[in-house]
C-alpha cells in the first residue's frame, strides 16, 4: 500500500503554511479594495449618473480629500482608501487577532457543537488517542453535535485550538471501525494544515461578506428614497444595477480565497487515514454511510466546508464551486490504495472487517461511546 508521503506532503504542508502567510497579509488588501468600491458607488449616487461630481464636501467631514483633484466618482475612492487605509488595516488586525484567539468559539457555536469529555465519550478518546500515539501527536479536544446527520470536522489553528467534532448521528451508525476511519481522515487534516488554513479562509471570507451585505442594504435604502424624491424609476433602476455590480465584487474576493482551498486536500486526508489505520475498507464504509445523510443546513455555507462531506450545491456549475471532490471519485482512489477490485464497494459491510456491526441505539444496549 503506497504511503501518502509519495502523494508529496511534505510540500503540500509547505503550501498551505504559505498560503495561509498570503491570505493573511492580502486580506487588508481585499477590504481596502471593497472599501473603494464602496465609495466609487456612492460617487455615482451623489450626481445620479456617472459623471464628475459637484464637490467632495459631503465627504470631508470622513477625512476625505481629493487626490486626482477631479472631484469624479474615482477620486473619492482613491481619495477614501487613501484617507482611511489606517484603520482599514487596524480593523483588519483587530479581527485577525479576535480569529486568532476565537476561531474555536466561533467555528463551534456557528455548528452547534458541544466539547465531549473524557469519561462521556471513554471508546471514542481512545480510538484517537490510540491514533495521536502513533503519530506522537498531542490528542486534540474532542466536540460532538447532537444531530441525526452523519459529518465530521476538523478544527483549530495550532495545538491549544486543534479539536476533531463528530455528529451523534455519525456515532450512532459507524461502527469503531469505521469511525476510527474517520477520525484518521480529520487527524490528517490536522497534521496536514488544512484545519488552518480552512479557519484563515472562513474568518476573512465571512468579513468580506458581511461588509458586501452592509454595502447592499445601504444601497438599497439609498436608491428608495432616491426614487421617491425623484420622478423615474429608470434612474433607480440603473443605480440598483450597479449596486449589485459593487456588492459582487465581494462576493468575487471571497470566492478567490475560497478557490485557494484544492480540493487535493480530501484525497490526501483519505490517503493519511488508510496510512494511520491501515484499513481503507472502514473508510470507504464510513463514506458510503455518510453520504445517506451529510447535510448540516443549520450551518453557515462557509464553514461547510471544513466537514468530511460537503455536497455540491443546485447551483454548482458542474463542480466549479464544489469544495469536496464526489464520493465516488474519493471511493475509487481509496479501492486503489487498498488492491480491492473497483466496483466492489457496496459489496463492502461491517462483518467483512470483522468488526460487530450491530448498531448502538438498540433499547437496553449501552453505547460503546458511553
Amino acid at each position: 500500500m503506497p504511503a501518502p508521503a509519495k502523494l508529496g506532503l511534505s510540500t503540500y504542508r509547505w503550501n498551505n503554511n504559505i498560503k495561509s502567510i498570503l491570505l493573511l497579509l492580502a486580506f487588508p488588501l481585499l477590504l481596502l479594495v471593497l472599501l473603494g468600491g464602496i465609495f466609487f458607488v456612492f460617487g455615482l449616487f451623489t450626481t445620479g449618473s456617472p459623471g464628475p461630481l459637484n464637490s467632495l464636501g459631503p465627504f470631508r467631514i470622513l477625512g476625505i480629500e481629493p487626490v486626482l483633484g477631479t472631484e469624479g466618482p474615482g477620486d473619492l475612492a482613491l481619495s477614501a482608501m487613501y484617507a482611511w487605509w489606517p484603520v482599514v488595516f487596524g480593523i483588519a488586525a483587530v479581527w485577525t487577532i479576535i480569529g486568532y484567539f476565537f476561531n474555536g468559539a466561533i467555528i463551534h457555536m456557528a455548528t452547534g457543537a458541544k466539547p465531549v469529555a473524557r469519561d462521556e465519550a471513554p471508546q471514542l478518546y481512545n480510538l484517537l488517542e490510540n491514533l495521536c500515539i502513533s503519530r506522537g501527536l498531542k490528542t486534540p479536544k474532542l466536540y460532538i453535535i447532537d444531530t441525526d446527520v452523519m459529518n465530521a470536522y476538523a478544527s483549530g489553528i495550532d495545538e491549544k485550538s486543534y479539536a476533531i467534532t463528530v455528529t451523534s448521528g455519525l456515532l450512532n451508525r459507524l461502527n469503531p471501525g469505521e469511525t476510527e476511519a474517520v477520525l484518521g481522515h480529520e487527524l490528517t487534516h490536522i497534521i496536514n494544515r488544512d484545519c488552518r488554513l480552512l479557519i484563515v479562509t472562513i474568518v476573512f471570507t465571512g468579513m468580506i461578506s458581511f461588509m458586501a451585505q452592509m454595502l447592499w442594504r445601504s444601497l438599497r435604502i439609498t436608491s428608495f428614497s432616491r426614487s421617491r424624491s425623484r420622478k423615474g424609476g429608470g434612474a433607480a433602476a440603473l443605480l440598483m444595477i450597479i449596486a449589485a455590480i459593487a456588492l459582487m465584487i465581494g462576493y468575487v474576493l471571497a470566492l478567490i480565497l475560497r478557490f485557494a482551498i484544492s480540493r487535493r486536500r480530501e484525497f490526501l486526508a483519505d490517503a493519511g487515514s488508510v496510512d494511520l489505520t491501515k484499513n481503507p475498507d472502514a473508510l470507504i464504509s464510513a463514506l458510503l454511510k455518510i453520504a445517506e445523510n451529510p447535510d448540516v443546513p443549520h450551518v453557515p455555507t462557509e464553514v461547510r466546508q471544513l466537514f468530511i462531506e460537503n455536497p455540491p450545491s443546485a447551483f454548482n456549475l458542474g463542480g466549479l464551486f464544489a469544495t469536496h471532490p464526489p464520493i465516488a471519485e474519493r471511493i475509487h482512489v481509496l479501492e486503489e490504495l487498498g488492491g480491492i477490485a473497483p466496483g466492489t464497494t457496496s459489496q463492502i459491510s461491517a462483518p467483512s472487517m470483522g468488526i460487530d456491526p450491530t448498531p448502538n441505539t438498540r433499547r437496553g444496549t449501552k453505547s460503546p461511546w458511553q
